[in-house]
C-alpha cells in the first residue's frame, strides 16, 4: 500500500530518519556554536565516539528510508544513502574550518566514514537474516 507515493511499510524508516537527522542537525548547530551541552563529547575519544555512531545511524537510516537504493559509479554499486551521508559528512568537516569554535579533523572524518560504512554492513546483515 502507498501513501502518496511512499510505501507504507517505508513510512517508519522515513519518519525516523527525518527525526534523527533534525537531532543531528540540532547537535551539529550546538557544537558549532560552542554550546553542546555534553562536554565530555567535546573531548578525545568522546567525540570521534560521537562521530563514528551518529553518522553510522544516520546513514542506516536513511539507506532504509529510501528504501536501500542503490546507485552505480564506475558500474560498481553504491547505497545511495550512505553514499550522500559520506558527502555530508566530507561538507561539515571542510566548514568547521571556518568556523571559531571547531575545527576540522581527519580523524573525526575518518571516524564519521568508518561509523557510515559499519552501520550500512550491519544494516546488510540484519536484513539477511530477516530474510532467511
Amino acid at each position: 500500500m502507498k501513501v502518496r507515493g511512499i510505501k507504507k511499510s517505508n513510512l517508519g524508516w522515513i519518519i525516523a530518519f527525518f527525526g534523527f537527522f533534525a537531532l543531528l542537525l540540532l547537535i551539529m548547530l550546538l557544537a558549532d556554536l560552542g554550546r553542546l551541552p555534553l562536554p565530555l563529547f567535546q573531548q578525545e575519544p568522546f567525540d570521534k565516539v560521537g562521530h563514528f555512531f551518529l553518522y553510522g545511524i544516520a546513514s542506516f537510516l536513511s539507506h532504509r528510508a529510501i528504501n536501500r537504493r542503490m546507485m552505480a559509479i564506475f558500474n560498481y554499486p553504491i547505497p545511495l544513502g550512505p553514499f550522500i551521508f559520506s558527502l555530508f559528512t566530507a561538507f561539515e568537516e571542510m566548514l568547521q574550518a571556518t568556523l571559531p569554535n571547531r575545527s576540522a579533523s581527519f580523524l573525526d572524518f575518518a571516524a564519521s566514514m568508518a561509523g557510515i560504512i559499519v552501520f550500512y554492513w550491519v544494516g546488510e546483515i540484519w536484513d539477511r537474516k530477516r530474510q532467511k
